[in-house]
């Protein structure tokens, strides 16, 4: 009987993924609605990462800008990178670099990209997103931890 229950739970905790409700809640700072929607675009890409940023820097290019960080990957949710993995990215703006920029220094980060490389990679618009508690729920259903 109370492996039943076990059972039972596991399964509604498992469907809760896919309610109508739980889409609304964690999937729309994705900007998306539907848990197959998000999954399908992440699919797009090789590589799903988490990453902690240790250095940044901007390079001003008057009206552009260019953002340049080094991190370290924490948690692989997709692809090739390993934990630990240290990885260079950049990113295009358009617009001037802040004359005052906070610090993320410390920061996780979402990083999405088809590369693995130990130079830096250029990322599009989208292709990181700050790592905050309404953004991870989304990925960890899509992406449940695997038992090593």
């Amino acid at each position: 009987m109370i492996r039943v229950l076990v059972i039972s739970g596991l399964l509604a905790l498992c469907a809760g993924c896919c309610s109508s409700e739980y889409n609304a809640r964690v999937l729309n700072p994705w900007g998306n609605a539907d848990a197959k929607v998000l999954k399908s675009w992440l699919d797009t890409y090789t590589n799903v990462l988490m990453v902690c940023v240790y250095e940044h820097h901007w390079e001003d290019q008057g009206a552009d800008s260019f953002s340049h960080s080094k991190g370290t990957v924490v948690r692989v949710y997709k692809g090739v990178w390993r934990v630990s993995d240290r990885i260079a990215f950049g990113e295009h703006l358009d617009s001037p670099a802040p004359t005052n920029p906070a610090s993320v220094i410390g920061y996780l980060a979402f990083v999405v990209t088809n590369e693995h490389t130990n130079t830096e990679i250029g990322l599009d618009t989208g292709e990181i997103t700050p790592c905050d508690a309404e953004y991870a729920p989304a990925l960890d259903c899509i992406y449940p931890r695997r038992s090593p």
